[in-house]
C-alpha cells in the first residue's frame, strides 16, 4: 500500500541579522545630470553613514543600477512628452543584530539633505540550520500522518520510499519592518533614542513542506 502525505514543519527563531534595503533616487534634465546627482547621494551616504558606523563601501552590495529617460503623458496633446532622466540604485546592507547601531544609521540617514529610502527587515544568519530543524519537524509530521492512515487501513508502516521538497520560504525574515516614515528626522527629534526604546522585532516564523511517499504492508 502506498500512502502520499504532506508534512508541515514550523518554528520560531529570534532574529540575529539586520537587513537594510537602501533605495537611492535622483532626477536631472540630462543623463549626466541625473547620474551625477544620484552618485553624489550614494557617495554622501557612504561617507557620512557607512564610514562613521564601521562599514566600508564594499559592505553595501548593489542589486540594481538604472539611469533612464522619463516620459509624462500630456492630457491636452494626448502624447507622452520628455520629462528628464531618473537615477535609481538599489542596494542591500546586512550586519549582526545591533539595535543601537541600527538606530544610529537611521538617525544619521534621516538628517541627510537627500536621504535614501531605507526599508529594515530582520532575519536569521544560519538559514541552513533553521531549515534543517523545521524540515525534521515536517518529516515527523508526515510520518505521523502516514502511520495513522496505515493503522486505519489495518496495515503497518514500513518506511518512506520518496521525499519531494519544495521550498516554502523564499525569505527568512521577520514580519516586523520599519516603515519609511520612521526614517525621517524632525526638528528636535532624537530618532536614535526613540528607535532604541520603541521596538523589538518579532521572532521569525519559518515554515516548510515535505511531500512523502510511504509504504505500508
Amino acid at each position: 500500500m502506498e500512502i502520499v502525505v504532506e508534512g508541515r514543519g514550523e518554528d520560531f527563531f529570534t532574529p540575529n541579522l539586520v537587513v537594510l534595503t537602501i533605495n537611492f533616487n535622483g532626477k536631472g534634465v540630462s543623463y549626466q545630470d541625473a547620474l551625477e546627482k544620484g552618485l553624489s547621494g550614494v557617495s554622501t551616504f557612504i561617507q557620512e553613514v557607512l564610514s562613521t558606523n564601521g562599514f566600508t563601501k564594499e559592505d553595501m552590495k548593489t542589486r540594481s543600477f538604472v539611469v533612464k529617460e522619463n516620459k509624462r503623458y500630456n492630457d491636452a496633446t494626448r502624447i507622452y512628452e520628455f520629462d528628464g532622466y531618473s537615477f535609481t540604485q538599489n542596494a542591500i546592507l546586512m550586519f549582526d543584530y545591533d539595535k543601537e547601531k541600527l538606530a544610529k544609521i537611521i538617525d544619521v540617514t534621516s538628517r541627510l539633505e537627500h536621504a535614501p529610502l531605507i526599508n529594515v527587515n530582520f532575519s536569521v544568519k544560519d538559514e541552513k540550520e533553521c531549515r534543517k530543524s523545521i524540515l525534521s519537524k515536517a518529516y515527523k509530521d508526515a510520518e505521523e500522518q502516514a502511520s495513522a492512515i496505515a493503522l486505519a487501513a489495518g496495515k503497518t508502516l514500513v518506511g518512506c520510499k520518496k521525499v519531494d521538497f519544495k521550498p516554502f520560504n523564499d525569505n527568512y525574515v521577520s514580519k516586523f519592518s520599519m516603515e519609511a516614515d520612521m526614517c525621517y528626522a524632525k526638528a528636535g527629534f532624537n530618532a536614535a533614542q526613540e528607535i532604541v526604546n520603541s521596538f523589538t522585532p518579532e521572532d521569525v516564523l519559518l515554515e516548510e513542506k515535505l511531500y512523502c511517499l510511504w509504504i505500508a504492508e
